[in-house]
């Protein structure tokens, strides 16, 4: 995969947030992250694990093959994933 662009928007209607997506196949729970991470994956929870209308996120285009995709992730989730390791490399 090769990343086309990466950059930081505010959302104009509600997305479907794709670290939401990866912190939730991870099996990860309230055991496996720090105290401030779990406040964090609460509030993605009460926002249905949905990028909000005017919140900021990542969108990132990759290219793998002959496909375009289009990677979305709340920043605050998305450094939660970081931080515990969760994101595959491309």
């Amino acid at each position: 995969m090769r990343v086309l662009s990466s950059t930081i928007q505010t959302a104009r209607k509600h997305y479907p947030c794709d670290a939401c997506h990866t912190f939730l196949q991870s099996n990860y729970g309230r055991d496996n992250v720090s105290a401030d991470d779990w406040l964090v994956i609460e509030g993605a929870q009460a926002d249905r694990w949905k990028i909000t209308p005017g919140s900021k996120y990542r969108k990132t285009v990759l290219k793998d093959g002959d496909d375009i995709l289009t990677v979305r992730n709340r920043l605050d989730v998305e450094s939660v994933c970081k931080r515990n390791d969760l994101f595959d490399e491309c």
